[in-house]
């Protein structure tokens, strides 16, 4: 090896063990706190996320091709499955296994991948100085900490995500390979990410001049690692319900669900948000926030089903104002954290958490004003954004906007802040912005928490703010 290299070698073995024991701290941090959380069980989703593991095993025999689920993939199940097996040999409860699987993944996604995704598409020199690694793993904390609790599917999804992002920006066929893997992975686990899809292809052809020439042969590594993860889904799709796809299928003969899509874009007419009550302190179920004018508009219409994508973009058309009004509400409502659970024990909204993620808002935009996008970044943002877009029709939890929420809280930790070195008579109006912006949010929250149905409503308008 040249001498001159060595320094290098060197500095960039101390920045992995930097990262690696910052990601250990994380880990070691989330464990601490998960095990002293109220949560001893797995409810709904996590529950059946966690069941679907038994389905790889028939006849007593495991095989890949035995899980029969139409409605989810097969990728994040399996680790459910691995998991369980580590359960049964160590005789732990399930919810222990969870919650130590989960420590890992926050650390990887908090002491990692977010960081090297900064440096990568920001295209800088160094990973954002350690204070900031902190500022960031801590916003994550605050927003998102009982999320870990469960075996749910939407951070394995976006630590699949990130990791694509940040290995296809790499001059390196196998990193290409192993970002097809990790794309496929993150559609497997959430099909919404298809719509990632396009931006990260972008990426391959973007970077340094000399490495454009290798683009199709690193378009090559990412597909075949792409297909390696795709196979067995392609396979399973074909065994059990006879489709030649390698995606999804979203669908349920048990629960009469065609499509998981189309599904809820109805319940996104019906129900501007949702959360989830595992009971105590509520009644148990979906606190569903009725909107009232997207009911109003599927009788007007006679409509019970929406049976296609043209249907809806005919209502869409036909009722563009309601539509329009009951999407800006799904947004503000996915971005409103009221608490950083999604299963309630009891409606107890935190004012200062919510105060906290308005300003993380009004943060990151005045830093995002600062910047104009490179052609990198904005792949990077349209790969992190378009599933953001796509759920906006939903019926709403703030989880289907993770990555947005997360994009929030990078930019607030990792980005160039304000500069504060206005007029007094500018800092002043945007003091004065500032104000009214909380005012509305404020106002907004307690408007869609008006709009809860019946059985809860005293829940919640007797909840503390």
């Amino acid at each position: 090896m040249p001498a001159a290299s060595v320094p290098v070698v060197s500095r960039s073995v101390s920045s992995w063990r930097h990262e690696a024991g910052l990601a250990v701290g994380i880990a070691l941090a989330y464990a601490l706190y998960l095990f002293s959380t109220e949560y001893h069980n797995l409810y709904y989703d996590a529950e059946e996320y966690w069941q679907l593991g038994h389905r790889f095993v028939q006849h007593g025999r495991f095989g890949l091709l035995n899980y029969d689920d139409a409605m989810r993939g097969y990728a994040y199940p399996l680790v459910n499955f691995i998991c369980l097996a580590v359960r049964k040999a160590l005789n732990w409860p399930a919810v222990t296994v969870v919650k130590l699987l989960n420590s890992v993944l926050a650390g990887l996604l908090f002491g990692v991948v977010g960081p090297r995704l900064w440096q990568a598409s920001t295209g800088a020199l160094q990973l954002p100085g350690l204070r900031r690694r902190l500022a960031w793993a801590a916003l994550g904390f605050i927003f998102w900490r009982d999320y870990f609790n469960f075996s749910l599917s939407d951070f394995p999804a976006v630590l699949a995500l990130g990791v694509g992002l940040w290995l296809v920006q790499r001059p390196r066929f196998g990193a290409a390979l192993l970002a097809g893997a990790a794309l496929a992975l993150a559609v497997n686990i959430r099909p919404i990410y298809l719509a990632s899809v396009l931006p990260v292809l972008g990426l391959l052809w973007v970077g340094r001049p000399q490495l454009r020439p290798t683009g199709a042969a690193r378009l090559g590594a990412l597909l075949l690692g792409a297909a390696l993860v795709l196979a067995p889904q392609f396979l399973i799709n074909r065994q059990h319900f006879g489709a030649s796809t390698p995606l999804v299928l979203s669908q349920s003969k048990t629960l009469g669900i065609h499509n998981l899509y189309l599904q809820k874009l109805k319940w996104g007419l019906l129900h501007e948000k949702y959360e989830s009550s595992v009971g105590r302190e509520l009644p148990t179920g979906q606190l569903l926030f009725l909107d009232a004018e997207g009911a109003a508009m599927l009788r007007a219409e006679g409509i019970s089903e929406i049976d296609s994508p043209g249907q809806y973009l005919g209502l869409a058309v036909r009722h563009p104002l309601t539509v329009a009004a009951s999407y800006a509400r799904h947004l503000f409502a996915g971005l409103d954290i009221s608490h950083p659970t999604l299963y309630l024990k009891r409606w107890a909204p935190s004012r200062a958490l919510q105060l906290l993620n308005y300003t993380t808002w009004f943060w990151a935009v005045l830093v995002a004003l600062r910047r104009k996008p490179t052609v990198r970044e904005s792949l990077v943002l349209a790969a992190l954004l378009l599933p953001c877009l796509a759920v906006i029709p939903m019926s709403m939890e703030a989880r289907f906007l993770l990555p947005l929420h997360l994009l929030l809280l990078a930019l607030v930790a990792f980005g160039q802040g304000p500069n504060w070195a206005w007029p007094g008579r500018r800092k002043l109006l945007v003091l004065a912005v500032f104000g009214l912006y909380l005012g509305g949010c404020i106002w907004l929250s307690n408007r869609i928490k008006q709009d809860v149905e019946p059985r809860f409503r005293p829940y919640l308008l007797a909840g503390k703010q």
